[in-house]
């Protein structure tokens, strides 16, 4: 799987890739473009948060009970620990422990 779903088309506008998606867990990549990055070219928090958003509806998507069609969110923290320079950028996504 090197794209993203057609029916999520914000992430193509963001450049998300999916390396591979199952119900363990999602990897994608998104390349730090300048067009995503604030002052020091370094990428602006809410496409981070967008793309890890999106690793985790495909994620939660693979994993919803027969006959289901939505999630929901109920919680989205995130504590930022350094700054994503220019370049491409690999994130895993992994499902909770049960």
């Amino acid at each position: 799987m090197s794209t993203v779903p057609f029916t999520m088309p914000f992430t193509e506008h963001l450049g998300i890739a999916i390396e591979s998606a199952d119900e363990n867990g999602v990897v994608g990549t998104m390349e730090v473009t300048d067009n995503l990055c604030t002052t020091g070219k370094r990428l602006h928090g809410g496409a981070l948060m967008a793309f890890a958003d999106s690793l985790g509806a495909i994620g939660a998507y693979l994993v919803l009970p027969e006959g289901a069609k939505t999630t929901t969110t109920i919680e989205s923290k995130t504590n930022f620990v350094g700054a994503a320079p220019r370049g491409d950028r690999r994130a895993p996504a992994r499902r909770p422990p049960r």
